[in-house]
Order: C-alpha cells, then sequence, then structure tokens
C-alpha cells in the first residue's frame, strides 16, 4: 500500500483537513538512518507535518522544519516539496525513551528549550523563515504554529506506532483547519472533535482516510485530492563535487595528499559518494582554473 495524503472540504467548506498515512516513508527512514525508537516517533511525525504542510505549497515551493531542542537527539531536520516528496534526519539516531505506560517519550526525546522553525522557498527572492517554542508535544507545537505564524486556527493531531522489532505499524496525522467562512458553531464543533484525535495512531491502524472523516464530520466532508507521497532525496555525486570546490585547491590537494580519497555522506538519506584520487586532482584542476 503506497504512502497518500489526502486534502478534504468539511461542514459546508468551512473546515480544510489534511490527513496522511506516511508508513512506508517512515520505514524507510529508519532503515536508511537506523533510528530507534524515540528517534523514529520524533522524525515520522515531523516528516507527517512537512508532508502535508508541503502539499498546501504550489509549484516547486519547498519547505524545511527544524527543530533544535535540548533533548538527547538534538537537530531535527526534514525537507519536503509540494508533491510530498521527503528527507530528513535527526543528529543521534540512538535514542529512546519510554515513559511510565511503556509508551514512547518524545518529551525528552526532543527537549523544550528551543525553537521549531519552518523556512518556506515559494520560489521568491528571499525565503520566509517563522518560528515558535517548543514545548515537547509537537502537535501542540504545530497546532500553535499555525496560529501564531500562519494566523490560521487548527487542530493537529500525530500518531506513530513502532513494533519490537523497531519497524514502524503506522504513522501518520491529521491537520484540521479552519477557514475564514467559518462561523463560531462550526469552530465549536470541531473543538468538541478534539478528544477523537487524542490515540490518532490507533485511530488510523483501525480506520480507513473516509471511516476517519465520517467519525470527524459524519456525511459533511468531500475529499478534493489524493496524493501519493515518499521519501526522496535529491542529493548526488555531482551536488557533491560543487561543495567540495568551495574548499579550495590548496585543501583539495591536502587531502588528496595525505587521504587519496574522499567519501562524502548525505546526511539526509545516508547515501555514500567515493571519490578517488584522480577525481579529487580533477576538482583540483577545476578549482584553480575558478581562482579558488
Amino acid at each position: 500500500m503506497k504512502d497518500t495524503c489526502i486534502k478534504a472540504l468539511a461542514l459546508n467548506e468551512t473546515i480544510r483537513v489534511y490527513l496522511i498515512n506516511n508508513t512506508n516513508t517512515v520505514n524507510e527512514e529508519i532503515k536508511r538512518h537506523n533510528l530507534w525508537p524515540s528517534a523514529t516517533s520524533v522524525l515520522g511525525k515531523v516528516t507527517s507535518m512537512a508532508q502535508m504542510m508541503g502539499l498546501m505549497l504550489k509549484g516547486d515551493a519547498a519547505l524545511t522544519i527544524k527543530i533544535a531542542g535540548n533533548g538527547s537527539l538534538g537537530k531535527v531536520i526534514v525537507d519536503c516539496n509540494a508533491k510530498g516528496e521527503v528527507r530528513g534526519y535527526v543528529d543521534h539516531p540512538d535514542v529512546n525513551f519510554v515513559n511510565n505506560s511503556g509508551g514512547l517519550n518524545d518529551y525528552y526525546a526532543i527537549g523544550t528549550d528551543g525553537l521549531i522553525e519552518v523556512i518556506k522557498d515559494l520560489k521568491m527572492k528571499d525565503l520566509f523563515t517563522s518560528s515558535v517554542k517548543l514545548t515537547g508535544n509537537l502537535a501542540s507545537d504545530f497546532t500553535y504554529y499555525f496560529f501564531e505564524s500562519e494566523q490560521t486556527p487548527s487542530l493537529v493531531s500525530l500518531g506513530i506506532l513502532v513494533n519490537e522489532n523497531n519497524n514502524c505499524d503506522i504513522s501518520g496525522g491529521i491537520i484540521i483547519q479552519v477557514l475564514p467562512n467559518a462561523t463560531d458553531k462550526e469552530i465549536s464543533y470541531v473543538e468538541s472533535k478534539a478528544n477523537l484525535l487524542s490515540n490518532f495512531s490507533n485511530t488510523l491502524k483501525e480506520k480507513s482516510f473516509k471511516e476517519i472523516l465520517k467519525m470527524l464530520f459524519a456525511d459533511n466532508f468531500e475529499i478534493l485530492e489524493e496524493n501519493e507521497v515518499c521519501f526522496k532525496c535529491n542529493c548526488s555525486k555531482e551536488t557533491f563535487s560543487r561543495s567540495l570546490l568551495t574548499l579550495g585547491s590548496k585543501t583539495l590537494t591536502e587531502i588528496k595528499n595525505e587521504d587519496h580519497q574522499i567519501e562524502a555522506v548525505c546526511h539526509y538519506c545516508n547515501n555514500k559518494y567515493q571519490f578517488s584520487e584522480n577525481e579529487i586532482q580533477a576538482l583540483i584542476d577545476e578549482a584553480l582554473k575558478q581562482g579558488k
């Protein structure tokens, strides 16, 4: 089953909904980064947010979510484009905390003293950056982000289940947003349904998208789009070659004489790219040509 995200309208087109199941994407992240359960929980939830928010964009626009707290994970960075193609990593993937009931504890993994930053590249002159303080509860923090940074009252719920084999059984999330034409009646109705989303991982595992929408809005909804989403990294040897050129001919010559090779590793996907002594010399020649 492919990962999908739907966009829907509800309550007579006064409410917008994004709903995602990205279990395959998260399992790909586990495989590439050897994530432990708490790292999976946090990166998976941020990935869900990035993919849903990415699908709010148009054309070749893209966004990056950066989380820097004082928890054991270190930084969490996720990139996504308007097609829902995502890549991401955490500084320290070998992190796991459980709470008293045996569930995963994001609070200690992320920490609380820090920020969530959302950086949007709308292919204009400047990037658009906004941030909110981190509390350790990702769903609440992103709910506050939409209200504070985008002036859009929203309800966010995120869920993930990791099994004893360290695979992701289910991962996904939902964003419910109040549109400008909503009245107090629709806003109160949405608020009254918040408790139904308190254990979203089990809800997503047991119900289809349509069943979840029906649970929330009865028959007053319409699915507008259904998009496939996936893990995809755009790194390449050519990209790393351009980065290595910035080191300059002197540094590249030192590396060639001392190490005789370069192994470049992509943070986002863990792909490795090898540069032989001859390839380093070609970079040196190009750097000299460019006056570096």
